[in-house]
Parts: structure tokens; C-alpha cells; sequence
């Protein structure tokens, strides 16, 4: 086992402040919105001084920055635990997109910037941050397609490529987003939610022909 060197006082310190710092940010881009919050306000809510707020963070974008990778590894983290726990196939994909949802109603004062920055090609001092989003998306691909492929191999999905539903799914969840952000329905999760489910369900599962043709030697 790799020998983990125990952090710092002044490492425990910074750890514990960016937390802050980010937890306040995300309090009041929630009842203000993304735009309208100011890095003064940030450090106030977070109790730090202006000055200070930005040897944190050097800058509004790069908080923003912080955010969304916060909680797309977090979200990683609770896709990954419902695809190693029991359960079939349909069930866990179920499970993968109603949390989908609930991040983006959840989030959804940071959906804008992630559709902005997840679209982009960023270089310079974003480069990392851009590389960091891809492999994010990377790993979802490569943690949700496996419980594709296993439901189609069982039959219980239609032959598809598994890659492609993966990101037909997220592609679906995405669209949520748009339409949550664009016509301003905060309540468009709880309506998409039973769609969602039910076009999953319902186009997912092979028809009896097509079933009783999967199983004929």
C-alpha cells in the first residue's frame, strides 16, 4: 500500500477554506443567480476578506471553474456506487438517469457555464481545467456503458452499440438542462423525470418478436 504523507497544517487550512469559499459561492449563485454574485460577496458569505478570496481563487471564471469540477466528481462518485451496487441492468440505468436529473435541478445555476465550458476548447491557464471536464466525461462513458452492455447482452435492452446509448442518455438529460435554462422552467426535472423514465423503459426493451428472435439459436 503507497505510503500517503499526512497533510499540513497549512494544507489542512487551505483544504478547509476552499471548501468554504466554494459552499458560499454555491449558496448564493443559488438564490441569485450565476451572473449576478460578486467575488466581495463570495468572500463575505465565506468570511474572508476580498483580498484574500482571490489567493483562492484568482478569479470569478476560475471559482466557477472549481465549482463544476466539484460537483461533476462528486456526481461521478454516486453514478459509480449505483453501477457496483445489485441490481439489474434497467434498474441501474433508471437509477443513472433520475440522478442525472436531480444534479441538474440541483445545479442548475451552474448548467449555463457547463454547457459553455464543455462546448469550448480552452488553452492557457483553462487548458487543465478543459482536460479535466473531458476526462470527467470520459469516465461517465466508461462507467455507464458497461450496464448497457450487460442488459443487451442478457436481452433486456435492444442490440445497439452501448457506447451510443450512453450517449443518447446524456444527451437527453442535457436537453433537460437547455430547456431549463433557456425557458426559464425551474420545475422541468419533475415534469422530464416520468418522460424520461418511460422513454427509457419503453424504448429500451426488445419487443416480444424481437426478444423471441434474440433467444432462437
Amino acid at each position: 500500500m503507497p505510503y500517503s504523507p499526512k497533510p499540513t497544517k497549512k494544507e489542512v487550512v487551505i483544504a478547509f477554506r476552499t471548501r468554504e469559499i466554494l459552499a458560499a459561492a454555491r449558496k448564493l449563485m443559488e438564490q441569485r443567480g450565476l451572473e449576478a454574485v460578486t467575488m466581495e460577496e463570495i468572500a463575505g458569505a465565506a468570511g474572508v476578506a476580498k483580498g484574500t478570496i482571490y489567493l483562492y481563487f484568482p478569479s470569478k471564471d476560475e471559482l466557477i471553474q472549481a465549482l463544476i469540477t466539484q460537483v461533476g466528481e462528486i456526481l461521478l462518485q454516486d453514478i459509480e456506487a449505483i453501477v457496483q451496487a445489485p441490481g439489474s441492468p434497467p434498474e441501474k440505468i433508471r437509477q443513472v438517469a433520475s440522478i442525472l436529473l436531480d444534479y441538474l435541478s440541483r445545479e442548475r445555476a451552474l448548467f449555463p457555464a457547463y454547457a459553455r465550458d464543455s462546448q469550448q476548447s480552452w488553452g492557457g491557464s483553462h487548458k487543465g481545467y478543459w482536460l479535466r471536464l473531458q476526462e470527467m466525461e470520459e469516465k461517465f462513458l466508461d462507467l455507464v456503458t458497461p450496464v448497457f452492455s450487460q442488459g443487451i447482452n442478457a436481452g433486456l435492452f435492444i442490440p445497439a452499440n452501448p457506447r451510443l446509448l450512453t450517449f443518447m442518455l446524456r444527451g437527453m438529460v442535457r436537453g433537460v438542462g437547455y430547456y431549463q435554462m433557456n425557458e426559464g422552467q425551474e420545475e422541468a426535472v419533475k415534469e422530464a423525470l416520468p418522460l424520461l423514465l418511460t422513454l427509457l423503459s419503453s424504448g429500451l426493451t426488445p419487443k416480444p418478436q424481437a426478444a423471441a428472435e434474440v433467444a432462437t439459436p
